[in-house]
C-alpha cells in the first residue's frame, strides 16, 4: 500500500529538479519577475484578484509591486511557440524531421510537475470489440497530450497504478520522444486490473481477484454471493486511494505548481472508507495538487458507467417484493411460527425458545443477520459502482475536471495546459540588491480570506551572467552552499592554479578532482548500465562576500557494467579559467551527488597581487595528456598545441605515476633579452637534479608552454622553477610525495 508507492521527489531528482526547486526568478539586479497562482478553497482557479489584494515579503521585508497582471494559459502557448519558431529561425539548417530545439527550464516562470498515471486499465472493456481497448485509448490521449502539451517549465513523471501499487515508468522528463516511449511501454505492460467478474449479470457487482477463493458467486450464508466481493473490492480501493495518498502527501511538500492527469477506467469510493476518501481529497487540496480525469472508456458504446447501479437498484426492487419467501426458504419452522404469513414475531420465538428450539432458532438468527447485512451489501454496490463518478470528484473537488464519453480529447487536454498554465506575474525591484548567493525567502499575502497561494519559495541571489540562468544543477550546489553547517558527505579535492597577468587582471584556474568511487552508481534495470550524475559549482566572491564569477559543470553519464570496474576506479576532474583583478577572493565549491542526494562543500582563498615583469604561472603535475578533438581554446591556459593537460590536484600521486610538471612563461614585451629557464629538483630538501629547458617563443596567447619530466622513483620532492630575463626573474614551486610500490 503506502509502502509500495513510488517516491515522486525521487524520480524529480532523477531529472535533476528535485534537489533545486527554487529556480532563480530574477531578471536583473533591479527587478523580481514572480509567477503566482491562487485557488479557493475548493481547488477553483482565481482569476479576479486585483492589485490592492497582494502583498509581496522578501525576507520578511515587504517590497513595492511595479506590475501586476493576470497571464492567460493561451497567452504563455503563444509565447512558447514564438520563441520556438524564433529559435528554429536563428538555429543552425537541421533535418526537416527535427523539432526546434527549445530550452527545458526558463528561470522566469514556475516550473509545472505534471503526473501521468494510466490505472486500471483493461485490454478491452466487457462486450467491447478489440478495436476499443482502454488500454489504446489511454495510451492515445497521453500521446495526445505529451506530443502538443509539453512545454518548456512542464516535467512530466509517468506512472501506473493498480491493486499492487503505485509504479513509476519514466522519471519526471522534458524529453518528447522518450516521454513517448515510457507512455506506449506503461500502456502496453499495464497489470491485469482487478476486473468485473462473471458474476456481474447476477448482482453487478461480483469483483475477481482471479484466486479461487475470492469472488464466490453464492452460498447459503452469502445468497448474493456478495460478502467476498465486497472484501475484495475494499482492497482494491483502498491500495488504490493509499497509493494515491502517499502520491499526495509527497508531492504536497515540493515548491512545483503540481498538477496530476489520471487516465482511468474508474476509481472505487468503498462507502465504509469515504472520510479516507475526503481527507485524501482535502489533503490534495491543501497541498496544491490538482487532478484531472480522462475516463479510459471513451465513448464506448458498450460501456455504461450506470449500468452495475442500476442493475442493483432492479435487484433490490425485486427482493423486497419475495422477502416473505426468502426469509423462511430452507426452514421447516413450526406451525406457531409458520402461520404468521411473515417474519416470525417476538412472541413466537419465545415461544420457541421456552419450547427447546434453541438449535433451530440459532440458525434463523444466523439467516436473519445475513439478511440484514444485504441492505449494506446493496448501499456498497449503488455508491460504489459508478466508478466515473469518483473520477469526476476527484477532479472537481481539486479544481480539475472530467474528460468523459468523448473520444475527442485533443481540445479538452489543451484546456488542462490552459488552466495549468494561468498565473499572475509580478514584478518588483528586490530592496536588498546584494547578490552572494544566498537563498531570498519570497511570501505572497492576500488580502482576501479563504484563498491558497502558489508562487516560488523564493531565489538565489546571483548576478546574471551571458552565459546562461542558473540550472538545476547548479542549484543544488547553491543550497548546498547555502546550508549551515554546509554538507561534507565525501572528500573531493580543489586548486587555484595562477596563470598570466594582462589588462590589469590575473587568470586563474580552478580545478576539481574526485575519485568516481565516491558517488553512488544506480543500477539501471534491464539495460545493463549504471547511471552516475554528479555536478560541480564554484562561487567566486570579493572581499565584500559579493560574486563576481561562477564556474559549474554537469556531469551525467552511463557506464556499461562490463566497463563500471575499470572506470570506478578512475577519477572525475575539471578545470576552467576565470579573469580577476587585484584583491582578495574567496572561492567557494561544492560537488553535488544527484544520484545519492549527497553534497560536499569547501572554501579556497586568492590573495590576488599584482605582479609587473616577466610572469611564471604556477606549476602543475601532470595526470593525463588529451589530444584535443575541437579548436584549441586560446583562454584556458591548460590547452596548447593540440593537447590539453588534465593536472594532479592532489600534492600526493600514486605508486606507478611518471610525473611531468606543467607551466606557462609570460615573457615580458618590454624587455628585449631571451627567458631563460632553470628547474631544480629536490628530494628530502637537498638538490639532485639541475635542468635547463629550452624555451620556446610565444604561441598566439603571448605564452609559452612547458612540459618537463620529472623522476619517478618514489619520494618526497620538490620542484623549484625560475624563469629570467635580463635582470628580472620569478620563481614558483611544488611540493609532492611519490609514493612507493
Amino acid at each position: 500500500m503506502i509502502s509500495r508507492t513510488v517516491l515522486p521527489l525521487a524520480l524529480l531528482a532523477a531529472s535533476g529538479l528535485a534537489q533545486a526547486p527554487d529556480v532563480v526568478i530574477r531578471s536583473s539586479v533591479r527587478e523580481v519577475l514572480l509567477d503566482v497562482v491562487v485557488h479557493d478553497a475548493h481547488g477553483k482557479l482565481v482569476t479576479n484578484l486585483k492589485p490592492e489584494e497582494i502583498t509581496v515579503y522578501e525576507d520578511g521585508v515587504r517590497q513595492d509591486v511595479r506590475a501586476f497582471r493576470l497571464v492567460a494559459g493561451t497567452e504563455v502557448h503563444a509565447e512558447d511557440e514564438k520563441q520556438a519558431a524564433e529559435a528554429k529561425a536563428t538555429a543552425a539548417p537541421a533535418p526537416a524531421a527535427s523539432p526546434a530545439a527549445r530550452p527545458p527550464v526558463n528561470p522566469l516562470r514556475t516550473v509545472n510537475a505534471v503526473c501521468l498515471i494510466l490505472n486500471d486499465l483493461t485490454a478491452a472493456s466487457p462486450g467491447a470489440s478489440l478495436a476499443n481497448p482502454t488500454r489504446l485509448f489511454a495510451f492515445e490521449a497521453a500521446r495526445k497530450f505529451i506530443n502538443n502539451q509539453l512545454r518548456p517549465n512542464t516535467f512530466i513523471g509517468i506512472f501506473t497504478l493498480d491493486a499492487s501499487g503505485l509504479r513509476p515508468v519514466y522519471p519526471f522528463s522534458n524529453d518528447r520522444e522518450r516521454l513517448l516511449k515510457a507512455a506506449q511501454l506503461a500502456a502496453a505492460n499495464q497489470l491485469p486490473p482487478i476486473a468485473v467478474g462473471s458474476a456481474a449479470a447476477l448482482n453487478g457487482l461480483s469483483l475477481s481477484l482471479g484466486v479461487s477463493s475470492i469472488g464466490d458467486t453464492g452460498s447459503a450464508a452469502d445468497p448474493l454471493g456478495s460478502r467476498n466481493d465486497l472484501r475484495s473490492a475494499a482492497i482494491v480501493g483502498l491500495r488504490e486511494l493509499d497509493a494515491l495518498k502517499g502520491l499526495i502527501r509527497q508531492l504536497a511538500a515540493s515548491p512545483f505548481h503540481k498538477t496530476v492527469l489520471l487516465l482511468s477506467g474508474g476509481l472505487t469510493r468503498p462507502p465504509d472508507q469515504l472520510e479516507y476518501w475526503d481527507s485524501m481529497v482535502r489533503a490534495a487540496v491543501d497541498g496544491g495538487i490538482t487532478f484531472y480525469a480522462v475516463d479510459a472508456h471513451g465513448m464506448d458504446p458498450y460501456y455504461d458507467p450506470m449500468a452495475t447501479s442500476s442493475a442493483m437498484l432492479s435487484y433490490v426492487a425485486s427482493q423486497s417484493t419475495q422477502q416473505g419467501a426468502t426469509s423462511t426458504q430452507g426452514y421447516a419452522l413450526p406451525t406457531t411460527l409458520a402461520t404468521h404469513g411473515g417474519p416470525p414475531s417476538a412472541a413466537a420465538i419465545a415461544a420457541a425458545q421456552q419450547g427447546h428450539n434453541g438449535d433451530l432458532l440459532t440458525s434463523l438468527s444466523t439467516r436473519t443477520a445475513e439478511l440484514s447485512h444485504e441492505d449494506d451489501y446493496v448501499k456498497f454496490g449503488v455508491s460504489s459502482a459508478n466508478q466515473q463518478e469518483a473520477l469526476r470528484e476527484l477532479a472537481e473537488r481539486t479544481g480539475g475536471f472530467l474528460i468523459a464519453n468523448t473520444n475527442n480529447v485533443d481540445q479538452l487536454l489543451s484546456h488542462v495546459m490552459e488552466e495549468v498554465d494561468t498565473h499572475y506575474e509580478i514584478a518588483y525591484p528586490p530592496k536588498a540588491e546584494r547578490e552572494d548567493g544566498h537563498f531570498r525567502k519570497i511570501e505572497v499575502k492576500l488580502a482576501r480570506a479563504g484563498l491558497r497561494v502558489e508562487t516560488r519559495s523564493g531565489y538565489f541571489a546571483v548576478p546574471d551572467t551571458a552565459v546562461h540562468p542558473l540550472t538545476p544543477e547548479e542549484m543544488a550546489g547553491l543550497r548546498a552552499l547555502d546550508t549551515r553547517p554546509r554538507p561534507h558527505a565525501f572528500d573531493f579535492l580543489s586548486h587555484i592554479y595562477r596563470f598570466r597577468e594582462s589588462d590589469g587582471k590575473a587568470q586563474y584556474a580552478i580545478a576539481f578532482e574526485m575519485p568516481i568511487n565516491r558517488l553512488t552508481a544506480t543500477p539501471e534495470e534491464g539495460s545493463h548500465k549504471h547511471r552516475l550524475h554528479a555536478s560541480l559549482l564554484a562561487l567566486v566572491k570579493n572581499q565584500d562576500g559579493i560574486i563576481v564569477d561562477r564556474v559549474s559543470k554537469d556531469i551525467p553519464s552511463e557506464v556499461a557494467d562490463d566497463q563500471f570496474a575499470k572506470v570506478h576506479e578512475e577519477f572525475m576532474t575539471y578545470q576552467h579559467a576565470v579573469n580577476l583583478p587585484p584583491g582578495r577572493y574567496t572561492v567557494e565549491t561544492a560537488v553535488v551527488d544527484h544520484e545519492g542526494n549527497r553534497a560536499s562543500t569547501g572554501a579556497v582563498e586568492i590573495d590576488n597581487r599584482p605582479e609587473g615583469g616577466i610572469g611564471l604561472s604556477d606549476l602543475a603535475i601532470v595526470r593525463k595528456l588529451e589530444e584535443l578533438t575541437i579548436p584549441r581554446d586560446p583562454a584556458d591556459p591548460f590547452e596548447y598545441g593540440a593537447r590539453r593537460v588534465l593536472p594532479f590536484v592532489t600534492n600526493n600521486l600514486f605508486a606507478g605515476t611518471h610525473p611531468f610538471v606543467y607551466f606557462m612563461i609570460y615573457p615580458d614585451a618590454a624587455n628585449a633579452a631571451r627567458p631563460v629557464l632553470r628547474v631544480r629538483l629536490l628530494k628530502d630538501g637537498r638538490p639532485i637534479a639541475t635542468l635547463r629547458p629550452e624555451v620556446g617563443t610565444p604561441d598566439e596567447s603571448g605564452g609559452i608552454p612547458m612540459l618537463v619530466e620529472l623522476t619517478n622513483k618514489p619520494g618526497a620532492y620538490e620542484v623549484r622553477a625560475t624563469i629570467t630575463q635580463g635582470r628580472k626573474s620569478t620563481e614558483r614551486t611544488l611540493q609532492y610525495t611519490l609514493g612507493g610500490s
